[in-house]
């Protein structure tokens, strides 16, 4: 598993936060498990103050700034190092931290694990600005954390579509290095089911099925789930139901028509979800 070549190199954003805490220590689960590098960016944002501040209290401000971003980094290197991990740490500075986070992604990272909401977004559970940014332009995969887990009880939504498949088979791929156990689900509209309950049932199984045999030579322990109803109520009610600790989707379905925005499908169960989530662009 060490020498994998699956996930070469992780990046991890980091801001100090209890949700980036929770991004570092389960990046460091995926590192461990692939032997992939991580990197651990910092996004001080720029310092920008009214020009009647004295000079002198303006460069203690961004002192403390620059103090809080160097001592964020240690902090996030140390946890890597005490667990094995190759970690390297970059700070850098601009007006969007979303920005810095998409540029410094494109140096070929191969996932990005980062915290659902930033230090100053309380809100339990819901997406922060920055992260909402972020998935809906990286990319490559990302990963948003909103518990600590070991991703060992995957739930991975098919639609037949090829942003479906795309996410389908990074989910195995990240499934057998983590020795992981996979569910897939594919929700049926509830007005297709009320008019033809036979069409709906045969045109999910189908779907269910073609996943299934795409990825059943890998040895994978996988059953399928097969629901009727608002796509993205079901699948964040059932990762709750099943105790599953990450749900995987593509971040363009069926319905989706604009470049760079999620469907709504992922857009709304990566908000609604408890537990962490996967996003895998169209093309990885």
């Amino acid at each position: 598993m060490g020498n994998s070549k699956f996930l070469k190199k992780i990046l991890v954003p980091v801001d100090g936060s209890v949700s980036s805490l929770m991004a570092e220590e389960t990046a460091a689960v995926v590192a461990k498990k692939t032997g992939a590098t991580i990197t651990v960016l910092h996004g001080m944002q720029e310092f920008r103050i009214g020009y009647r501040l004295p000079l002198k209290l303006q460069d203690e401000l961004l002192g403390s700034i620059e103090q809080h971003a160097k001592k964020v980094t240690d902090d996030a290197r140390a946890l890597f190092r005490e667990e094995g991990v190759v970690v390297n740490t970059e700070i850098h500075s601009g007006s969007d931290p979303a920005e810095i986070i998409l540029a410094f992604s494109e140096k070929d990272y191969d996932l990005i694990v980062m915290g659902g909401r930033g230090e100053n977004e309380r809100e339990t559970f819901a997406l922060g600005s920055v992260t909402k940014k972020v998935i809906r332009h990286a990319t490559c995969p990302t990963l948003v954390t909103k518990k600590v887990c070991a991703l060992s009880n995957l739930l991975v939504g098919v639609d037949g579509s090829e942003h479906s498949s795309n996410a389908l088979s990074f989910a195995a791929k990240l499934a057998d290095e983590m020795d992981s156990k996979i569910t897939l689900i594919n929700v049926q509209e509830r007005r297709l089911f009320d008019l033809s309950r036979q069409t709906a049932e045969e045109l999910g199984q189908k779907i269910l099925s073609e996943a299934l045999n795409t990825i059943q030579k890998r040895g994978l322990k996988v059953d399928k789930r097969l629901e009727f109803g608002v796509p993205s109520d079901r699948i964040v009610e059932v990762a709750e139901e099943g105790n599953h600790d990450l749900i995987v989707l593509g971040s363009r379905g069926l319905g989706a028509v604009k470049q760079f925005l999620l469907g709504s499908v992922s857009d709304d169960v990566s908000n609604k979800a408890k537990c962490s989530v996967l996003i895998v662009p169209a093309k990885t």
